[in-house]
């Protein structure tokens, strides 16, 4: 039995895109023991993953912190893997490759071969790298976390009805640009459509859930986790959210829903956040000029 190493280092929208990559690599390396390396916010996440036998954290330090380079280089050169799937093809995994573990063969896209072309979509990317190396991309192109889902407490259920709408407003508080201001007026129209209103902050709306639109879920009074996000989120009839982590989970679920992209940035087509036809993207430039209208229209057209 051979130990493969996986890198995938990326936020959670790009773990929840590497699923279908993962589910072709175990079982191409069925027999093998697949190790995931990852960052710490979603090592315990990711150790939930079917698909991997053990997370390996990588705590993201700077590259001229030699101590800690050193450090996880024993860590990777001790595990004596047979070969490496660099997912992540990054600046910081080539260095990886190079200087703390260039023992084993790795398999590598495009992008970092420079041979590549980096506005191919991410699944897209995710497809022909396997293929290079041999293994059939069966599900490199769909994926499908539904195994994050946890059963939601039953006071937490009780909250939810048989018709309900998911909002999420959040992002990153790095991106101000990607939070669209509309969701008080679209949440007062898909009332009056009859949805029930959900909103569901995240760790950087916290600060003021009360002022989010409808009905404001948390566990607890903390934001919901992941697992019980995903729970909420398959049994939603309708997500509308920002380019965030829990808009892609919501779309790579399988929900019927639109995510609001700032046209300045990255393209729905690239992230491979767009399901058609259950889960589609509407696009802005600013973001903020986007009429709440439009995105009630578009909501009400998947409702046709």
């Amino acid at each position: 039995m051979a130990t493969v190493l996986v890198v995938k280092l990326g936020a959670l929208g790009d773990l929840l895109l590497a699923d279908g990559a993962l589910r072709d690599l175990r079982a191409h390396h069925r027999g093998d023991r697949l190790v995931l390396l990852t960052r710490r916010p979603f090592a315990a996440l990711m150790a939930r993953c079917p698909h991997v036998d053990e997370v390996v954290v990588d705590d993201n330090a700077p590259r001229w912190r030699l101590d800690r380079m050193a450090t996880l280089a024993r860590t990777l050169r001790g595990r004596g893997f047979a070969r490496v799937h660099d997912l992540q093809n990054s600046r910081r995994t080539a260095f990886y490759r190079r200087w703390l573990l260039p023992g084993p063969a790795w398999a590598i896209g495009e992008s970092a071969s420079g041979r590549g072309d980096a506005a191919t979509p991410v699944l897209e990317r995710h497809a022909r790298q396997l293929a290079a190396a041999g293994i059939a991309p069966v599900h490199a192109r769909d994926p499908d976390p539904a195994w994050l889902a946890e059963p939601l407490p039953s006071a937490l259920a009780a909250r939810l009805g048989p018709r309900y709408a998911v909002l999420l407003p959040g992002a990153s508080a790095r991106h101000p640009q990607k939070r669209w201001p509309g969701y008080a007026a679209l949440a007062q129209q898909l009332a009056a459509d009859g949805w029930q209103v959900v909103s569901v902050p995240g760790p950087d709306e916290m600060d003021a859930p009360g002022a989010m639109p409808g009905e404001v879920l948390l566990d607890d009074g903390r934001p919901l986790t992941i697992p019980r996000l995903a729970s909420v989120l398959l049994g939603a009839g309708l997500v509308v959210g920002n380019d965030s982590g829990p808009t892609h989970l919501a779309a790579h679920l399988g929900c019927r829903g639109i995510a609001l992209f700032d046209g300045r940035g990255a393209s729905p087509q690239r992230v491979g956040i767009l399901r058609p036809p259950r889960f589609e993207a509407l696009v802005a430039t600013p973001l903020a000029s986007l009429d709440a209208e439009a995105v009630h229209a578009a909501v009400r057209a998947k409702d046709a």
